[in-house]
Formats: structure tokens, C-alpha cells, sequence
């Protein structure tokens, strides 16, 4: 099949993400969008480190697109009650990690050995000092002495996700010859082989094209009702199937303007709290087995009332929103490929919302521009399936494994995550043989706790989540055993002192830095507050 035209179904941030990134790139192909006149979900506010791939591609600088979208910057994502309920928070820090003297097997021996020193919280500073970054709610672009940290890799963003796609029509997709079509479609139609042929419109028009990329969300017009490519949720290791989102004013902007997405468990599930530069977005994404929709907005108003006041609470109007998580089977069947919702959603815990965007968007350009003369094949069509389902699948997975790990069992709704067999089932024994070995290595290694001596895990997303939940895989009787010896006992206190002595100075350091939100006021935005 050549691709000379490309006709994108939808608008939204999916829409026109796709637009900008494929018509900068590819401008010998026909570019056209259609979109209905109905407004986008467009509560996606958070995105992973993996977006700066994106801008990259795109060629976006950080003053170009930031006070368009309202954006801030991110650090890191911090989660609080996840543990125990009780006010602890551990933060999950983007970056590429600390020296290797400071690795997970000294972590576990130090918190047998000076356990005052390092409470579950710690283990993420130990591994990345980035997190000290965040904590702190300082902010640069600059190198920092003594901290592994790179701003164009260890940042990702907050800002609004309908603004950014309303940017990239107006400043790239548009500009780059995308013609833009308002309607609705009635009804499509396809050639012998089963290719989607043309859209039809209900005000009689039609739209033909070699390739059609549907980003329609959760409908999955294209790729589902149309190609009857089949979706399988996941419903079974994720309970959280509904949120109510809203959208608060700032108190102080200084101390409410963190760098951080914040995550805070509650009785059902857990409310998400980030800080844009004009306001901040929050809702409450919760599991409809558990409790009812009015339910979960009286504890959600609780919430709000506690956390900043009781007017807040009072004035907050909520959004309800059906969650939909799961994959289709394939993100490209035959002439259509899925992009965004309309291709899979794990839940908003982690920021995944804009992941299967991006990195849908990015691979299917890979691909396309390693062919010769645009011409791909079902070789690519698999290559690019094979990629996007094992990721999605394996971020799920990662997504369940922050309850599944937790030791909350205040209420019926954490003693299921907590005991959620359906994990171990589908993912560790293989069942739906969907993740790569190394995964599935690392699972087993949490569900062998104790069994075993850790030596020297990687510093993986996962492993911290297990740390600050509270896991320590290292038996006490192997820990005796080591610290028996000598040698090993000196470098173990050794660790301690120049640990704790790196971070003191480090966070002295940070004090000289402006904070998120004087770095934003004088670099982003100017002195307009």
C-alpha cells in the first residue's frame, strides 16, 4: 500500500498532534482532517518524560507552546497515602538516577541497619536525587553540582491538552497544508479487500484516502465499530472505571505551583491535584463497584474542603467521566490505524492519558519514513502493533502494581487491590503472555520477597514504587548475615555518611534556585502573575 494521502478522523489534542507531527514531517502527503463540532474530552493535563521526544520531533521550544497551554513543568509524580493512609507521601521521580554506590541492595541493608534514617520515602532520594528537585519545588535548565540531571530528558509537563492541540492547529498543521473539515460522519464504506475506502459525511460529502487515522476517543469509530478490530479491557487488575474532574482557583500561587503531578489514595481510589499556571486540575478517579458517583463527589468534596476550603469545595462543579481502559488488539488494522483513545487507556494514575498518543504517533513515523517511497506492508503494520501493545500492556501492569503493592486494608476496596490474583495470573504465571521477560522477572521478584537476596536491582520505575510502598525484599536473617562480615558492615556505614553528607549539601544547594514558580514568572511567562 502507498500512502499519498491521510485523512485523520477527529479533532482534540489526538487530532491535531497527529496533524502537526505528521505534516511537518512527511510534506509530500495529502493531509486532511475531519472532525465533528462536539467538544473533546480534554482533561488530560500530565504527560511522562517521554513527551520531550515529541516536542523534539515536532521542534518545539519551551517558550513557543508553554504560555499558549497555560504549561508548567514537572519533576516528578508524587504519591501520598498509597502506603498506609496515613499522610505519607513518596515521590517517583523523573531521571536517569544516582552514581552506582547509591543501588537498591545498599538501600535495603541501610533500612534494616538505620531504619530512623531511611523510612520508605527515602528510598527515592537515595536513587535519585532528583527528588530533592521536587521536593524542594525548585526549578532550572541549568546543570545542578552533584545531581544527575538533564532538563531536556528529566522534565516532562503540565499544561492543557485542548489548548495544545488548538496550538498546533493554528501554529503547525494548518500552516503546513492540513485542510480542516467540519462534520459528522454518517457512514463509511470499504473496497473488496476490506480497506476503509471513504467517509461520508451526513451533509452528503465524501473523503477518500490511502490511510485513515482515527483519533474519534473512546467511540473508536474507525478502528472499532467500523473495522471490528476487538477490545479487551482490563478490567480485572484495574478497578477505577470513573472520575469527576474539576478545576479550582490558586491560593498561593508561590507554594501551589509544584513541579510535581500529585496522587492521593482515598477510600475508593485517588485524587489527582495538578498545578497549571492559571488554575489547578483536580479530580477524583474511583471504581463504580466500590462506591456510587454521588457518593464519590461527597468524600471528593471532603477532600477539597480539607485540602484548601470549605468555599472551593462549596463552588466546585464536577465533570463525570466514563473510563474506558483497555487496548484494541491492534492499533493499525489494514488502512486504519488508532491513535489515542480510540486505540487503548489504562487510567490517569502515571499520566498514560497522552502516551498512547505520542508514542503511536512516533512509531508509525518511524516506520513510515524507513520505508522506501511510502510504500508499508503488513510487516510494518506488525511492527508497529507488536511495539504499542506490549507497551501499553506493560504500563498497565506498572499502573496496578502501585495498588497491588500497597498494605492498605482499611476498606474492601483496597483488601481487593491488595489481593488482586488476577496479576499474578495474567502477568507473572503468563496467561495472556503479553509482556516481555524482563517484566515479568521483576514481578516475580516482588512476589518473592524475602525468598532471596537482592543484589544491585535496577533503579527501575517499578522498584522505586515498591520502596516507597514500603517493600524491603531482604530478610532480616540475610541482612545479620551480611553485615556479619566485617568489610561489608564498613561499607555499608561508609554509604551512610557520604549519603547522607551528599544530600545535606545538595539541598543547601537548591535554596539558591528560584522556585517553579519564579523560574515560570521570569523565563515563560514574564512578569505578568
Amino acid at each position: 500500500m502507498k500512502i499519498n494521502s491521510i485523512c485523520i478522523v477527529g479533532g482534540g489534542s489526538s487530532g491535531w498532534m497527529t496533524a502537526a507531527a505528521l505534516s511537518k514531517n512527511f510534506p509530500n502527503i495529502d493531509f486532511t482532517l475531519v472532525e465533528s463540532d462536539i467538544n473533546p474530552v480534554g482533561v488530560g493535563e500530565s504527560t511522562l518524560g517521554s513527551f520531550n521526544g515529541f516536542l523534539r520531533y515536532l521542534g518545539l521550544k519551551d517558550e513557543d507552546w508553554m504560555p499558549y497551554c497555560n504549561a508548567t513543568y514537572k519533576t516528578s509524580i508524587a504519591f501520598k497515602n498509597f502506603r498506609e493512609g496515613n499522610g505519607e507521601r513518596f515521590q517517583y521521580p523523573f531521571g536517569f538516577g544516582n552514581d552506582e554506590i547509591y543501588n537498591t541492595n545498599y538501600f535495603y541493608h541501610l533500612q534494616h541497619h538505620y531504619p530512623e534514617f531511611y523510612p520508605p520515602e527515602e528510598g527515592a532520594r537515595f536513587l535519585n536525587f532528583q527528588t530533592l528537585l521536587a521536593e524542594s519545588n525548585r526549578y532550572t535548565n541549568d546543570y545542578i553540582e552533584g545531581m544527575n540531571y538533564n532538563s531536556k530528558y528529566n522534565t516532562a509537563y503540565h499544561f492543557d491538552a485542548t489548548l495544545f492541540g488548538k496550538f498546533l492547529k493554528e501554529n503547525m498543521a494548518i500552516p503546513n497544508g492540513v485542510k480542516h473539515i467540519v462534520g459528522d460522519i454518517k457512514y463509511c464504506t470499504k473496497d473488496e479487500g476490506g480497506y476503509l475506502k471513504a467517509i461520508h459525511t451526513d451533509d452528503g460529502r465524501t473523503f477518500s484516502a490511502d490511510l485513515f487515522i482515527d483519533c474519534t476517543g473512546f467511540k473508536s469509530l474507525l478502528l472499532e465499530d467500523f473495522m471490528g478490530v476487538e477490545f479487551q479491557g482490563y478490567d480485572d487488575y484495574l478497578f477505577n472505571d470513573m472520575a469527576l474532574a474539576t478545576q479550582i482557583p490558586y491560593v498561593n500561587k508561590d507554594e501551589q505551583m509544584r513541579s510535581w503531578t500529585d496522587c492521593i489514595a482515598m477510600d475508593n481510589g485517588w485524587v489527582w491535584e495538578i498545578p497549571l499556571w492559571h488554575r489547578i486540575g483536580t479530580g477524583y478517579v474511583f471504581s463504580s463497584k466500590y462506591t456510587t458517583p454521588k457518593d464519590a463527589e461527597r468524600e471528593y468534596r471532603g477532600y477539597l474542603a480539607q485540602q484548601f476550603n470549605e468555599e472551593i469545595s462549596k463552588n466546585a462543579k464536577f465533570k463525570l467521566i466514563k473510563i474506558k481502559h483497555g487496548r484494541h488488539n491492534n492499533a493499525w488494522e489494514k488502512n486504519v490505524l488508532g491513535i489515542g483513545l480510540s486505540y487503548g487507556f489504562i487510567e490517569p494514575l502515571e499520566s498514560t492519558g497522552l502516551m498512547t498518543t505520542h508514542e503511536n504517533i512516533l512509531k508509525f513515523a518511524d516506520v513510515l519514513s524507513g520505508v522506501n517511497n511510502n510504500i508499508v506492508g503488513q510487516k510494518e503494520r506488525d511492527f508497529v502493533n507488536l511495539y504499542i501493545n506490549n507497551l501499553t500492556d506493560e504500563m498497565a501492569l506498572f499502573v496496578s502494581l502501585h495498588y497491588y503493592l500497597s498494605s492498605r486494608n482499611d476498606n474492601s476496596y483496597w483488601v481487593d487491590c491488595i489481593n488482586n490474583k488476577s496479576i499474578v495470573d495474567n502477568w507473572v504465571l503468563g496467561k495472556k503472555n503479553k509482556l516481555n521477560d524482563k517484566t515479568k522477572e521483576q514481578l516475580n521478584l516482588f512476589l518473592k520477597i524475602g525468598s532471596e537476596k537482592w543484589n544491585n536491582q535496577p533503579k527501575a520505575g517499578d522498584v522505586i514504587i515498591a520502596i516507597g510502598q514500603g517493600i524491603n525484599p531482604l530478610s532480616k536473617r540475610i541482612y545479620k548475615e551480611d553485615i556479619e562480615h566485617k568489610e561489608f558492615l564498613d561499607e555499608l556505614e561508609k554509604v551512610h555518611e557520604i549519603y547522607q553528607k551528599k544530600k545535606n549539601q545538595l539541598l543547601e544547594n537548591l535554596k539558591t534556585l528560584p522556585t517553579h514558580f519564579e523560574y515560570l514568572k521570569n523565563n515563560i511567562y514574564g512578569r505578568n502573575t
